[in-house]
């Protein structure tokens, strides 16, 4: 599932997108480590085009919904699957 590609650093905290995915976009450009014999959290987790998953049976996620932002990333438990109101704060 992971890729034997990506950087080792054993010494650099565990790449959060990684751990969540199997995969991280940054590939070799990664600063943190990607241990080969990883098990993604959610290996069935769908992620949007910017990286925040898509939740269909769960809430809309409301920082992103409000600010069309997550503070979470691939880690919110809330669904990112509607656009982001273009209304913004009030």
């Amino acid at each position: 599932m992971s890729d034997k590609n990506l950087p080792q650093r054993p010494d650099e905290p565990l790449c959060s997108y990684y751990q969540i995915t199997g995969n991280c976009n940054m590939k070799q450009n990664c600063k943190f480590h990607h241990p080969k014999n990883i098990k993604p959290i959610e290996p069935k987790l769908v992620l949007t085009d910017n990286g925040l998953p898509l939740r269909p049976n769960k809430a809309i996620c409301p920082h992103y919904s409000r600010f069309g932002l997550c503070k979470s990333g691939p880690r919110c438990k809330y669904d990112h699957s509607t656009r982001p109101s273009s209304s913004g704060p009030r």
